[in-house]
């Protein structure tokens, strides 16, 4: 069956399309029993507004794109919720790219964002593009950076204090008698993870226990990636006795290459995660991490890019929220 479109509707009421238009816009130049006719009508036959061709005529789609790396991570689900709690109740419909951490699929999915006309974009990526982030902002569409402030002085930009994370965790560690820690991050290029590898090699040169060669990992985000970096940190002839992960999935996957190696988690290895999702709580695994207040981070993120829809010309803001530190069962003297 063919698409209805303003054509059909204007037949069936018997006036222009231009009409048909501006009854759907409630302008008032339309009267007041022509524009129930062309509702009436348009419902008849199922006539949807294109938001393409709304965006066209008034500047606003009604939809903001949000791009994440990794729709697989739990830690996304809070941000996402938080989101649309501030965004659904104004009328605003999201477009939710999933980039598999993939700068091409980035890359592509801003492509098609800037070509629906959405109202604003919220990124949420680790990847270290910055061209997409000038095309937005050369096409006037604003966008808020999660994470990486990409854009530089342009682009608002609402993260988490990355450092007092991983002090939090390190502090939690050596209090406890760790000397040797491993550091599973993720890949290069990912803003957070570099500045949480900053902190750790700051604070372990401070206190006299610089890393040893091996024990910073590079892994991908996920359980067998931290699995796989683990298992390499294992293997040194000093091995860690704990490990800090950039992300709790991979901390998860670090418990698997403990397992692996028959070493009890903590007995033999401790393991500290990052971003508290609620995997990290479950009764069978009870992760120590470091806890991201992403709910939060969402609705943040949300209420500046309304901001920057209203008024484009405002100032860009720069928000930094701070981690909390949850101790569970992960965690032990060596």
């Amino acid at each position: 069956m063919a698409r209805v479109t303003i054509r059909d509707v204007a037949r069936l009421v018997g006036v222009s399309e231009a009409t048909v238009s501006n009854a759907l816009a409630g302008k008032p130049i339309v009267a007041a029993e022509t524009k129930e006719r062309v509702r009436r009508a348009a419902t008849e036959l199922g006539y949807q507004i294109s938001p393409i061709a709304r965006a066209l005529r008034t500047g606003h789609s009604g939809t903001v794109g949000i791009v994440v790396s990794n729709l697989a991570n739990p830690f996304y689900a809070d941000l996402l919720l938080g989101i649309s709690s501030v965004l659904t109740p104004l009328g605003y419909q999201t477009i939710i790219c999933n980039t598999e951490s993939r700068e091409d699929l980035q890359e592509w999915h801003m492509t098609h964002l800037l070509r629906h006309m959405v109202d604003g974009i919220l990124l949420l990526s680790y990847s270290s593009r910055t061209e997409d982030t000038t095309r937005a902002l050369k096409a006037g569409v604003p966008l808020v950076s999660f994470w990486r402030r990409t854009g530089g002085s342009e682009t608002s930009f609402v993260g988490l204090d990355d450092a007092a994370g991983m002090r939090a965790a390190l502090e939690h560690l050596w209090s406890l008698g760790h000397r040797r820690v491993g550091l599973l991050r993720a890949h290069l290029g990912s803003s957070p993870s570099d500045a949480r590898e900053a902190e750790f090699r700051r604070f372990l040169e401070e206190h006299g226990a610089p890393p040893a060669p091996g024990c910073v990992a590079e892994a991908e985000i996920s359980i067998e990636g931290g699995r796989e970096g683990t298992a390499r940190m294992l293997t040194l002839p000093e091995p860690p006795t704990a490990v800090i992960a950039t992300s709790d999935i991979m901390a998860l996957g670090a418990t698997v290459a403990a397992a692996d190696r028959g070493l009890a988690v903590p007995g033999g290895l401790s393991v500290v995660g990052f971003e508290d999702t609620f995997v990290a709580a479950l009764p069978q695994i009870q992760l120590t991490t470091v806890s991201v207040p992403r709910r939060e981070l969402g609705v943040r993120a949300a209420e500046m890019l309304l901001e920057r829809i209203a008024a484009p010309s405002q100032p860009v803001r720069e928000l930094v929220l701070q981690p909390g530190f949850v101790i569970r069962g992960t965690t032990s003297s060596p």
